[in-house]
């Protein structure tokens, strides 16, 4: 059975849980960024490859679409990247809360066994 927790051992995990923020939240500026260099290197390659071809709009589309498939594809993993470590900062968060909350339940019941009152 575990033990339950005490002040000492929710200090040390929200303090772990800080450090992983602190990373996350570094991690998302940098793919926030290439995020937004491959969508730009996706643009201008399928521009390019539309302006170079011939024929009807849907001729230059299609062909512009099939030549910046890589880009493309490179752009929208770098976005899912991004949506997955700001899901994981929304969750560091809650786990935060958490700690908090079970904290502020713990020190409640210590004031209470200090005062004689039994909860």
């Amino acid at each position: 059975m575990n033990e339950p927790p005490t002040l000492l051992k929710i200090a040390g995990r929200l303090q772990d849980l800080s450090k992983a923020l602190d990373h996350a939240t570094s991690a998302a500026e940098e793919l926030d960024e290439d995020a937004v260099r491959k969508r730009h290197a996706y643009e201008m390659a399928f521009s390019r490859a539309f302006l170079s071809t011939t024929g009807s709009m849907d001729v230059r589309k299609h062909h512009a679409v099939i030549e910046t498939e890589h880009e493309k594809l490179a752009a929208e993993i770098a976005e899912a990247a991004l949506r997955a470590c700001r899901a994981r900062i929304a969750t560091l968060k809650v786990q935060v809360e958490t700690g908090r909350s079970l904290s502020a339940a713990i020190r409640a019941e210590i004031s209470l066994a200090g005062s004689g009152v039994t909860p």
